[in-house]
């Protein structure tokens, strides 16, 4: 699993931005970078010549560049379709290929003696376009596939035809990456955010990188540059492996803050139908520990509780709300998570790993 930026030359970003962003993106444990030469709205001749730069950077870097190509593209960076070597002498990584190309040609280029990966569009390939491109012999080892993302409001894919999407590429044995928007830095001309899924449209990214994960992502970019560094550093961080969710808290006593946060939540083995148990939250007691009634109230969809002295040899259960639940004094309701993170509850299955991290409203 990786993350990586976007990077879009000859528009609204100096080629200095463009070339800081990257280092940070480096600093902060990115390790792709995306970019494209069939903008519309781009100068060429500038983006060609910037473009060259910034593979050189990102080269000198060991991040990998992958550039979203027409055909027209090849034109202006003086290289032949027949012959991918001015491309792997700029130190690209590979092409994406998208509209222009036959499924011959594509063939082709997955049979390069350069080594470039070849992309294929995620969100609009087909059992047609597969069943086209055997006929040719493609290398599937030099293949891979990346998803659109979607500057226009509403025109995001559903998460049935990701999902779709996905089952097909990865039953070719095919690594998937798909796009998460900056809520703050949105690239222009339409300004509504770069997503491949619309409900990630208006979802911080954080969040929106962590579901793509869960649902399989190989590799997740920020479709939008340049996001804000508070961005940037909050998907970098993200484990893959452990779900973080932002919770507020209901005042709860020192022992029960202790077991909220404590490094790693592990849902049982045997998932319940009607909340997430973490595994080893009791283990957090020590004989000494009381915790006593307190917040007996009805627990919603997201309340965290933990069972207290009256549950006897199940105090200390920490529980996540799968569904509505009525109160029941023997279990204390410590807090809640936050409203845009419970989308990611769904993911925590036999023995998925969670964290809970404070949060900071004000």
């Amino acid at each position: 699993m990786a993350k990586g930026i976007s990077v879009f030359v000859g528009m609204n970003y100096s080629l200095e931005e463009n070339k800081q962003f990257i280092i940070k993106a480096k600093e902060y444990g990115y390790s792709g970078v995306f970019t494209s030469l069939h903008i519309p709205e781009a100068n060429y001749e500038k983006a060609v010549e910037e473009f060259k730069e910034l593979a050189r950077l990102c080269g000198s870097l060991d991040m990998n560049i992958i550039a979203d190509i027409s055909p027209r593209a090849f034109t202006y960076l003086g290289a032949d379709m027949n012959n991918l070597k001015v491309l792997k002498d700029m130190g690209i990584y590979g092409v994406r290929v998208d509209f222009g190309f036959t499924p011959e040609e594509i063939a082709s280029f997955t049979r390069n003696q350069y080594g470039l990966k070849v992309e294929i569009n995620a969100s609009t390939v087909s059992k047609k376009f597969f069943k086209e491109l055997d006929k040719y012999s493609p290398d599937y080892n030099m293949l891979q596939a990346c998803h659109n993302y979607y500057p226009r409001l509403n025109s995001g894919i559903s998460l049935e035809t990701f999902n779709k999407k996905n089952e097909m590429l990865k039953s070719y044995g095919l690594k998937v990456s798909a796009f998460v928007p900056s809520l703050i830095n949105k690239r222009g001309p339409i300004f509504e955010g770069l997503p491949t899924l619309e409900i990630h449209r208006f979802l911080e990214p954080k969040v929106s990188a962590q579901e793509l994960f869960m649902l399989g992502m190989d590799s997740v970019f920020f479709g939008d540059s340049i996001p804000t560094g508070k961005e940037l550093k909050s998907v970098g961080v993200l484990s893959e492996e452990i779900i973080e969710l932002r919770v507020e808290l209901f005042e709860p006593c020192s022992v029960e803050r202790s077991i909220i946060f404590k490094e790693c939540h592990v849902n049982r083995p045997d998932a319940a139908e009607d909340v997430v148990r973490s595994t080893d939250s009791r283990e957090t007691l020590r004989k000494e520990d009381i915790i006593n009634p307190f917040n007996n109230i009805d627990r919603k969809v997201g309340y965290i509780t933990i069972d207290n002295k009256d549950y006897l040899r199940y105090c200390g259960e920490l529980q996540i709300c799968k569904k509505n639940l009525p109160m029941d004094k023997r279990v204390n309701v410590v807090g809640k998570v936050i409203e845009e993170d419970l989308c990611l509850l769904k993911y925590i299955e036999d023995e998925t790993k969670f964290k809970f991290i404070e949060n900071n409203m004000k």
